[in-house]
Formats: structure tokens, sequence, C-alpha cells
């Protein structure tokens, strides 16, 4: 028993650990991602269908009666190597460790093989990275979520106990992720682990648990696990980050899972506090408030959604999917009518979309998903939600500033191994090129954006159907500033112009639409007399109804903010200012470049361009 740290051969390729900005980034905080790995994996190790997972974190430190000589043992020999990879360790508190616990109950645990590899739980836990056998309606795919275990202490460490359904034993390791490195002369490769070995030979032996069962049982004493013997997962994580704090993680695991909160699949234990269905709304006002609006309007749709029975859905025809698109030419006049009705009076509507899958090797997989949508009529402000296999879906969000609560749910298995494909290792977006995906299935891309789009196209449709048609909201057209088309005194002597009216004024900015985005660029015709000038720039997905602009909404993008798009220039140009929607740039020559990528193609994108007193507004 001790840490087993394994040298880098000189013959391998070197291979820093680059994918923990996955899991801590401007779009997803670690906070975020230990809460989402953690329940995501205990919601796939469920062992009953009947009976909810219990998700529990909880916080320790000396006070608390974690004897800090314990945990200063368990790191001793690695703490070395932690050094030599560069973690700064002065604000370590050796006297005062603290350790975040998070065990699941009602779960299967690690199941397969501990003494040797197979391609069950365990040794895709402990002994592969990148590398995943899930299917089906598991939630993980990438072989990359464990790594936010690690990232998540300050030293890079973490225990699992695991016990398993008739299984009499409690199997204990412990793993470190740390850079690649040298110490005292040696190259290390960044996985090492505290276990034993099946062979003394480094090169043909594996890690295996804790065999000393003394030793195992003081571990679960001092860290106060309350597994005894039930089936499940108990992860240790010593030093934890320090920015971490109990009201954070409820808040985040509220917006995260209030789905299966709600449903009574999950429940989440916080230190003393129980959040479950019974009690998520008080526990989302308080902590998630930011979050959602009309939190009993959400929570009312949702659980009426989950009581639907599937008899009283409208089921459309197969080939609803064909163009690619659901529009009114996919429903039967009679139950279109019925729809429109009840959408305009408040009313739940529920589908059942069928959908064939085409897998590379020929076999067509029929599955199907749904999506409820639903206007209340005290409304003030909507929201999409999308939920597969109980994961909630939270970078797929589309509705922005339209006023309906809708949901898309995926339950069967087929369709839930083909979006799990789909999504990316955080698990918060639907990738229709993703590798997996196109490794699969045959053309794949239309139909993650059908499913994607399902909603979205019965909103607009529904809603287009209920409001009068506004043809400025929907125009596609130039425009000048806003200030110019106030209407004016009129001068009884027109004022002499400027400039010779037969010579057309030059442009300083020229506005392109590309894959995801736009291009700002100088025009042919430009010349350094109209430069430097400040180019600003405002941008908002078009509505049905009204100003763009006016309404703009932080949750669909920012150029400043957690779900920033990037913006890049090149030549002579600086960006000055970002916030929110708009940004300005200062161009100091005749060539320069301005683009700006990452938004939602599904939705046509209004962009307003200023250079000092000239501009353009367009959709694109």
């Amino acid at each position: 028993m001790a840490w087993f740290f394994p040298k880098q051969p000189a013959s391998m390729v070197e291979q820093d650990i680059t994918q923990r900005d996955q899991f801590s980034n401007d779009d997803v905080a670690l906070s975020e991602t230990i809460i989402r790995e953690s329940v995501q994996n205990s919601l796939d190790a469920s062992d009953r269908d009947d009976s909810p997972v219990v998700v529990s974190y909880r916080w320790l430190t000396r006070q608390d009666g974690l004897d800090p000589r314990f945990v200063d043992e368990l790191v001793a020999t690695q703490r070395p190597h932690a050094a030599a990879a560069r973690l700064d360790l002065d604000g370590l508190d050796s006297e005062d460790p603290g350790a975040l616990i998070i065990e699941d109950f009602g779960t299967k645990g690690l199941t397969g093989k501990t003494h040797e590899k197979d391609n069950d739980n365990f040794s895709d836990f402990w002994r592969r990275h990148g590398k995943s056998h899930k299917t089906g309606k598991s939630r993980g795919r990438w072989g990359l979520g464990k790594l936010v275990y690690s990232t998540t202490s300050e030293i890079r460490v973490f225990f699992g106990v695991t016990c398993r359904e008739g299984d009499p034993e409690t199997h204990l390791m412990g793993q470190t992720v740390l850079n690649l490195r040298t110490y005292e002369g040696c190259r290390y490769a960044p996985h090492a682990f505290f276990a034993d070995m099946t062979s003394d030979d480094p090169q043909e032996g594996i890690p295996i648990p804790i065999q000393d069962k003394a030793f195992v049982q003081e571990f679960v004493r001092q860290f106060q696990l309350e597994r005894n013997g039930q089936p499940g997962l108990s992860v240790v994580i010593p030093f934890p980050n320090r920015s971490f704090s109990i009201e954070n993680m409820i808040g985040v695991s509220v917006a995260n899972y209030f789905y299966p909160l709600i449903t009574g699949q999950l429940k989440l234990r916080f230190n003393e506090l129980e959040v479950n269905s019974a009690n998520v709304r008080d526990f989302a006002r308080q902590y998630a408030n930011e979050a959602f609006k009309d939190i009993d309007l959400l929570f009312d749709f949702v659980e009426e959604a989950h009581r639907t029975p599937e008899s009283d859905l409208l089921v459309l025809k197969g080939t609803w999917a064909d163009d690619k698109k659901l529009d009114r030419d996919d429903f039967d006049a009679v139950d279109l009518e019925k729809i429109q009705d009840r959408f305009g009076s408040g009313g739940l509507i529920g589908l059942k979309l069928p959908l064939t899958l085409k897998k590379k090797d020929g076999e067509q997989v029929r599955t199907a998903f749904k999506v409820f949508i639903q206007r209340p009529p005290a409304l003030n402000s909507g929201l999409d939600i999308y939920v597969r296999g109980g994961l909630t879906v939270s970078g797929e969000r589309k509705f922005g500033s339209r006023k309906a609560f809708g949901v898309m749910i995926a339950e069967e298995e087929s369709i839930c191994s083909f979006l799990g494909d789909a999504e990316n290792a955080a698990h918060t977006k639907w990738i229709a090129t993703a590798e997996k995906l196109v490794k699969n299935y045959r053309a794949p891309q239309d139909k993650v954006k059908v499913i994607k789009n399902a909603l979205l196209n019965l909103y607009d449709m529904l809603a287009q159907d209920q409001e009068e048609e506004d043809e400025k909201a929907l125009a596609k057209f130039f425009s000048v500033p806003e200030e110019s088309v106030q209407p004016k005194k009129r001068n009884k002597t027109p004022p002499k112009p400027e400039v010779d009216p037969e010579r057309p004024a030059k442009r300083r900015v020229v506005l392109t639409r590309i894959k995801q985005g736009f291009r700002i660029s100088n025009p042919p015709e430009a010349d350094d007399s109209l430069y430097p000038c400040v180019v600003k720039v405002r941008v908002a997905y078009e509505v049905i109804r009204g100003d763009a602009f006016k309404k703009y909404d932080p949750l669909d993008f920012g150029f400043g903010g957690r779900v920033g798009i990037p913006i890049e220039v090149r030549g002579g140009c600086s960006i000055e200012k970002r916030a929110e929607n708009r940004f300005e740039v200062k161009v100091t020559g005749p060539e320069f470049q301005i683009e700006a990528i990452g938004f939602d193609e599904t939705r046509d994108l209004k962009v307003d361009v200023r250079a000092e007193a000239t501009g353009n507004e367009t959709d694109i």
C-alpha cells in the first residue's frame, strides 16, 4: 500500500493533461462541474427505476474530528511530485486540511473486476482516461469527467471507496493527476495511484484496491463515510478548492437538476440540508433565484408535463422530420386547430415525435422524443429546457425573449444513446459534428438539428398564429441610426450639402455574414482619409415582435460574460470596450478585420455597426 508513480517511457510521446479547461472555464465553473459530474455518474449507476438516487456532499475539517496527521500521511509522498508539477502548495493548511466528501446511495457502485482490466465501470473509472464504455441512457461518454475530482483538489488528489451488491469487500483506491514532471532526475507520467499492485514489476502490474482491511476501516472512520456496506461510491477530495461554498453548490444543483429533483428521480444532501421534490421550490427561491423567473409557474409546468400520460400526447407521423423542420404541414388540420386553441388559452401541449436513426452498419433504429410547451397568461419570462435521461443539457437554450415554457425530453434508450454521443465533455451542448456521432451514424447532423430545433419550431409556429404580423420585426433591411429617423422640424431653406451629391460618400466598414457569426472589414475603396475611427457594434437575436435590441437577453450570449462570444481583430484595430451585446473597436488604418463567431446558427442575427457618424444595420 503506497503511492505508485509510473515513469514516462522515453519512447512514448509526452502528453500533458490539457482537458481540465473543459470543466472550469468562462462557460462552466468548477463548482458547477463537480455537481454535474457526480450527479450524472450517480444517476447512471441507479440500481432501481422506482426509487430516487441520493447524492450527499459534506465538508470535514479538524473541528469535525478529521485528524490532520492521517491526511498528511496520505499525501506525504505525493507532495514532492505536486511541487515538481509546479502546483502552488504554499496556501495549503496541513494543520486543518479539510475534505469534501461525495457519496451516493441507491446506486450499484463501481461494478466489474478489481484485479484485472475489463470493460466495466471499475476499470473505466480508475484505469482509463478519455475512453468510456457508457452507452444508452448513460449521461457520461468521454471518460474525462473524473478529471474534475482531481481538479477540485488543490493538491490534485482524490480517493474512492466503493461497495457493490453481493460483494462483501470495501474497495479503496486513490489517484493523483499531475502535469508531466521531472523529480529526482526521472520523468514521470501524469497519472499515479494510491493502491496495491498485482506485480512488483511496474511494467507488468496494475493498481488494485488496498488489501489492508484495517487501513480501509481507518480511512472510512477518519473521513466519516456513511457507506456502511451499502452499494455505491464515496469520493474523498482532500484540500478542496477554497472558493466552494454550500450556498453556491446548492444554487448550481437546483439550477442544473431541477427536472430530476421535481420528478423525484433525485435527492441531494448538503451537510444537514436535503433538497427533494417536496422542497425544491423553496431552495430555488433561496439559492437559485437569479437562474429562474416565475418559479411557481415553471415548476407547475414541469410537474404537469411529467404527470401527463403518454396516451394523452399528440403523436406525429414518422415522416415529420423529412424536411428537417417541424411545421404546420406535419399536423392534421383538426389537431392543429386544437393545439392552437389550447396554446392561446394557456393550456399544456404535449407531442411525441417519432424519429428514425440510421447507423453506419445499416441498422435503422426507430425511436422518439417528447416536447411540451405552455404559455401561462401571467408569464413574465420564458424558458426552454432540454433533458436527456434526466440530465439537463443547459447550453441548448434557444427561446431567448420568447414568452413560453418548453421542455424537450429524451428518455428512450436509442435516442439517449444518440444524443449522448453528440454531447461535449461537460454535457452542456449537443454538437452535430461530434466524433462519436459521425463514427456511429449516417448523416447525424440533420437529426441533431431537427431534435434541437423542434421545440423552437413549435413555439414559432403557434406564436405566429396568435400574434399579429409585424413586418418591421421580420424585415431584412439596412437602416440608419435611430436618432436620424426621429421627426424633425422642416427648414424652409434646405441646408447646403456638405459633399457632392453626385459623388457617393466612401464607406468605412463592410459587414459580411460568415458561419456562426459575422465579419466587419474595410471596403475596397477605403483610404487613409477615413481613419482613425471607432467602430461601435451591437448585436441581438431577431424576435418575432418588437425591437430585437431592446429584447436582448443576456442568457442568449454576451461579449464579456460567462457565455462569451470571442472577438478576433486583425490589422490596424484594437478592442476598446466590450459588455453584454455591445463592443467597440478602435480602427487606425484602412486595412482591418473584426470577427465574432459562436452564435446559434438556427436563429436570425441582427447586427448594428456604426463607424463615427455612418453605419448600417442588417439581419444575417
